[in-house]
């Protein structure tokens, strides 16, 4: 059952990354959403959107990462917040696209992570 779930995980990984690829030249940037789908957020949350939002800016997905991570361990995102989120793993999978360097163990496992979370239904 392990096996099937990271199976169909990277597969959701490889997926998006083959979509990304039939459009290079629309770049995805996920601040604007992030920035609006989470303004009525707890503060704690809004500070790290903001951490993510500079962390794409910069290209310094390290602080991407550490942005993320207690965002996406909610459990009542919205589907405005998921959309979001997707945004953002977009311009991840473009990122490794444009840099394969990028594609570390812990991008490899963020990404993984977003698709998890973006894939599903309302956890109770």
């Amino acid at each position: 059952m392990k096996s099937f779930k990271l199976l169909s995980v990277l597969v959701a990984v490889v997926a998006s990354q083959w979509v990304m690829s039939c459009s290079k030249d629309k770049k995805a940037d996920a601040t604007k959403p992030l920035q609006q789908s989470f303004q009525g957020a707890e503060p704690e949350v809004k500070q790290a959107i903001v951490t993510v939002n500079t962390g794409l800016r910069a290209g310094n997905y390290a602080e991407v990462a550490k942005g993320l991570d207690p965002i996406l361990a909610r459990t009542n995102l919205t589907q405005q917040q998921k959309h979001a989120l997707g945004v953002a793993l977009q311009q991840l999978n473009q990122a490794v696209g444009s840099n394969p360097a990028l594609d570390t163990k812990e991008m490899f496992e963020l990404r993984a992570k977003m698709s998890r979370v973006l894939t599903s239904g309302p956890r109770f």
